[in-house]
């Protein structure tokens, strides 16, 4: 894997930069602004009309950077055999997400595309073998660009009701959970694409709990210029409701969204959080928390895109969403 050079090179040439006046202790202070868009969207599981909605949205809604908040990669298998699911993950990375990343590149006005796991992806290691300067993983990683703002990924979500376990971890070691299934599965780290048994109680007591991992993430160098790709919602927000009114998100990703107010976090994992809520977007003091959600259909007629988009300098001024309004 090549690294990612952590300053964003091409910053100054894709948009015209502007200078603001800004009044500072009986001063005139010029601010360059860089008027750079992103495009952010989230759980699109492998579904191929949602790739290629994004790909019209991409062109259509001009952006420089993209960013994806994980489950890119499909669920179940066609054999729905949960041993199947790393091979076909990775045959659906080869046969049409590598090829549709160099379209994305090379037809629209995207420059960068930016990536978190989500709970379903466990090929996403093999996905990341093919990053590249203008294809980067963002797990557990930052990203500085130019202007002095960084994104900053993390991919695990507290426990599901699902199988796969190897983007899950306890939110913290007195959190509930919802039932569990025995067996559950994580991926093998060897190369055979294996996944193995596991008993999720003792599993997840064995690991590190989101809380603990938030501790360890980059420090941003200046947090209200800081981006947070989190594919959890925080917990108890309009951005993490399931159906009968429960909240599933994550409490230590809320906490660590209350102690430090970066300037953005964006989530994903529950898909009709902002059907249920009526927004997807939600205020933790004085940070914007955004979850487009995502509605998947069983046909393409009651399935479509959800995605934002927004100028990294004045995000609350110009955030959209193509199917919600504000």
């Amino acid at each position: 894997m090549e690294i990612p050079n952590p300053e964003f090179q091409t910053s100054f040439e894709l948009s015209i930069p502007k200078f603001i006046r800004k009044p500072s202790y009986g001063l005139i202070v010029y601010h360059l602004v860089i008027e750079m868009k992103f495009l952010y969207t989230s759980d699109l599981h492998g579904e191929i009309h949602l790739f290629q909605e994004l790909l019209s949205f991409a062109i259509s809604s001009p952006s420089e950077i993209m960013v994806i908040g994980g489950d890119l990669l499909p669920s179940f298998p066609p054999t729905k055999r949960y041993e199947d699911m790393v091979p076909n993950q990775k045959t659906f990375i080869d046969q049409f997400l590598s090829p549709f990343f160099r379209r994305m590149l090379e037809t629209t006005s995207i420059q960068q595309i930016f990536l978190i796991a989500g709970n379903w992806d466990l090929g996403y290691p093999y996905l990341i073998t093919k990053a590249t300067e203008r294809i980067i993983d963002l797990n557990q990683r930052s990203y500085r660009f130019k202007n002095g703002y960084e994104l900053i990924g993390y991919p695990f979500v507290p426990p599901t009701p699902f199988r796969p376990k190897d983007y899950e971890k306890m939110d913290d070691r007195e959190s509930p959970w919802p039932p569990q299934k025995n067996p559950s599965y994580i991926r093998s780290s060897d190369a055979t694409d294996r996944l193995i048994p596991v008993d999720p109680f003792p599993y997840f007591r064995e690991r590190e709990t989101i809380e603990e991992d938030l501790d360890r993430l980059p420090k941003p160098l200046h947090p209200k210029r800081a981006i947070y790709v989190m594919h959890s919602p925080p917990f108890a927000t309009r951005l993490d409701l399931i159906q009968g009114g429960k909240s599933a998100g994550s409490r230590s990703i809320k906490t660590f969204i209350e102690r430090n107010q970066p300037l953005l976090t964006l989530h994903g994992h529950i898909h009709e959080a902002p059907e249920l809520s009526g927004t997807y977007m939600d205020w933790i003091g004085e940070t914007l928390s955004i979850n487009p959600g995502q509605w998947i259909g069983t046909t393409r007629d009651i399935s479509r895109l959800h995605a934002v988009t927004f100028e990294m300098e004045r995000v609350e001024q110009t955030l959209t969403h193509n199917c919600f309004q504000r």
